[in-house]
């Protein structure tokens, strides 16, 4: 494992105290934090040599340093492994701690549920076997003949086609299968005040949007899906009271304590 150097711990010793407080941090004050022995006036060296690459900033000549965006990104980057899956002890310590971290949160079941079999009941009845559910129709033949030729599709493809080709009952419950995805979105007041903040509401319209999880990829997003000086996480999770399988995604300003949400979620 590479051994942080003096420089790298003092930049992260400041974002981490920023990320509690949101405010500059002085040379004085750090070196109180800090647990290796290190003066006022060789902290002030360190100040001067991160923003001169551009990590920190002075936002006034008498107050202390600020970590700019670019070295938050940096360090999100580091800490948040969106490849391993978020333990949720449940949904009600997700909606506390987004609160409490002032985000917006959306968690969904996993929608990508396949189409794995059709079995015929003695051809009164027909059942689509998906990887953890069932949905039986009447028997009829034609019906038969055509949903033997989509077997393997997606389950949301399954029921956008359903849709087009007249198969009512069909989409109907594919459709209640969906509804009842969404298991939390919370935060959508703080989503419309950094929205009023950064005079755009572009992002909001589309988080709003039909599939919005599931068009998006597992990452961490500074730019494009969301406005300048925001970040958001869309990651895989796992409910451990019932093991459901699901996506979170999370946004807020980039300032804020996203590490601290997700160990809050799995306490």
């Amino acid at each position: 494992m590479k051994k942080i150097s003096k420089q790298e711990l003092i930049l992260e010793s400041i974002i981490q105290e920023y990320l509690k407080s949101h405010m500059p941090i002085g040379s004085s004050e750090l070196q109180m934090k800090l647990t290796l022995e290190m003066s006022p006036s060789t902290i002030r060296i360190y100040f001067k040599k991160l923003s001169d690459i551009g990590s920190l900033v002075q936002l006034h000549v008498s107050s202390g340093r600020v970590p700019t965006q670019q070295a938050l990104m940096n360090y999100w980057r580091k800490r948040i492994d969106i490849n391993k899956p978020v333990f949720i002890k449940n949904v009600e310590k997700v909606q506390k701690s987004t609160k409490e971290h002032h985000l917006f949160c959306m968690i969904e079941r996993n929608s990508n549920a396949l189409f794995k079999e059709l079995v015929n009941v003695q051809n009164r009845f027909l059942i689509l076997v998906f990887d953890t559910q069932e949905v039986v129709l009447k028997y009829n033949v034609k019906v038969e003949q055509f949903l033997i030729r989509l077997v393997g599709c997606s389950m949301r493809a399954l029921k956008d086609i359903s849709a087009q080709v007249g198969l009512y009952e069909l989409h109907e419950k594919l459709a209640t299968i969906f509804s009842q995805l969404p298991l939390l979105k919370e935060g959508e007041q703080e989503m419309y005040a950094i929205a009023k903040e950064m005079q755009t509401d572009t992002f909001i319209h589309r988080f709003q949007k039909l599939h919005f999880l599931e068009s998006l990829d597992n990452g961490l997003y500074f730019e494009e899906v969301v406005p300048d000086g925001c970040m958001a996480i869309k990651c895989t999770a796992t409910l451990e009271e019932d093991g459901t399988d699901a996506e979170i995604f999370c946004f807020g300003r980039i300032g804020s304590d996203f590490e601290g949400f997700f160990n809050n979620v799995k306490e």
